[in-house]
């Protein structure tokens, strides 16, 4: 845990960011997947609706990554995280308010999404990269992630106990209003205005081609095919699990208690895998991570027994909670420098386009065939490419090919 007798961090401000990303992940991520039930939002709108708005809502945000990380790379996050939070209240509060279906598409595309890019973990592992050395950065991220992770722990049971008691579309504003309190008070009170880079960083992009040179990157290719990969299975899995096990018989609260569970188990993982990502390659270490949410994926297929849907949320959690802070470890170790948000954000655009399409697919395959077999087995394949390419990306015969001045190796 953090303490006061390391004066290098910025814990003062890497606290209340942490407490942001928490609250926007769980209030706007998380929440999704008890609003899709029937007890929800999915009472009156149908799951190929839902899946459209939620789908777009990821693109948008991927879309806004690379000048969000551009500006965060001239001027820090401050700005940046205060205006997410109050496009959250505004799309949480048009979404509680829809009557029709293309009202639900708007809050979710124009609003919701460009709110997560600005309050995720993509602005604040920026911050994390500007404010700490390379020594310094495993337990800062570490510390992000883990509170992070607690909001699958907070708002899964918790959105489904406010839909239950008030309603899904009281429940909306409520959590849009918790979101502009949190968020716009860590803006304001917590985040330092400007930039400042303590760190040694590697890689500066030239201003003319820098994209064609990164895109020549070999390594990046692979890995960011694979993070591409991965988030289109993460997105199609984490909006539908809900759904899909209440659809065989299980009870929305008790899979939302044990989504929770798995949101609780991903905590080791995330305080754990940057500390083990200096000792092994990153890329290593998220391979294996990523073979146990295979394993859980291919564990929905069926999912007509208690121990498979119990066998899920274990393998997901123990899995699923590496995942954020080796990607973020790979990508500094790669690519720190003054131009780490661009190069992120290049990244996480590409990421969010495909992750779009996660969620539509599901639902939209689950409409045709009616039911989850068919699109819960094709994303335990898609896992299993994955663990393929982030082991390639991190070879080293790959390493050999990185064409982006400045970078190192693991």
């Amino acid at each position: 845990m953090p303490h006061d007798t390391d004066p290098g961090l910025r814990w003062g401000s890497i606290l209340p960011l942490s407490l942001t990303v928490m609250a926007a992940f769980g209030i706007l991520f998380y929440g999704f997947s008890v609003y899709l039930t029937e007890e929800a939002a999915g009472s009156e709108f149908s799951t190929t609706a839902l899946s459209l708005a939620y789908s777009g809502a990821v693109l948008s945000g991927g879309l806004l990554a690379m000048p969000v990380g551009r500006y965060a790379d001239r001027h820090g996050i401050r700005l940046i995280l205060g205006l997410g939070s109050v496009l959250g209240l505004l799309g949480l509060a048009t979404f509680s308010a829809a009557q029709e279906s293309w009202q639900v598409v708007a809050a979710w595309w124009l609003l919701i999404g460009p709110a997560g890019a600005m309050t995720f973990y993509e602005p604040a592992f920026v911050a994390i990269d500007q404010w700490c050395t390379p020594q310094q950065r495993p337990r800062a991220l570490a510390t992000l992630t883990v509170i992070g992770g607690l909001a699958g722990v907070i708002f899964i049971p918790g959105t489904e106990r406010l839909v239950a008691a008030i309603g899904w579309r009281g429940a909306t504003l409520v959590f849009g209003l918790i979101l502009f309190v949190i968020g716009g008070s860590t803006s304001l009170f917590a985040i330092p205005a400007g930039v400042s880079n303590v760190g040694p960083g590697r890689v500066s992009l030239s201003r003319r081609g820098w994209l064609r040179d990164l895109l020549r990157d070999r390594r990046f290719r692979l890995y960011t095919m694979a993070m591409m990969l991965s988030f289109f299975a993460a997105q199609g899995i984490l909006s539908h699990r809900v759904a899909r096990f209440s659809e065989v018989g299980f009870a929305v609260a008790a899979v939302a208690l044990w989504a929770a569970a798995a949101s609780a188990l991903s905590l080791p993982g995330r305080w754990v895998a940057p500390l083990a990502a200096t000792r092994w390659r990153p890329t290593t270490v998220q391979a294996v991570t990523t073979a146990m949410i295979a394993a859980a994926t291919v564990l929905m297929v069926g999912a007509d027994s208690s121990w498979q849907m119990i066998g899920h949320f274990i393998l997901f959690g123990l899995g699923f909670g590496a995942l954020l802070p080796l990607r973020a470890m790979t990508m500094a170790n790669w690519y720190s420098g003054p131009d780490y948000g661009r190069i992120m954000g290049v990244q996480w655009t590409a990421v969010g386009i495909a992750g779009a399409a996660g969620p539509l697919l599901v639902g939209v395959l689950r409409d045709e065939t009616g039911g989850y077999e068919l699109p819960t087995a094709v994303l335990a394949g898609v896992y299993l490419t994955v663990v393929a390419l982030i082991l390639l990306s991190g070879s080293e015969r790959v390493a050999r090919s990185v064409q982006v001045s400045g970078s190192s190796d693991d």
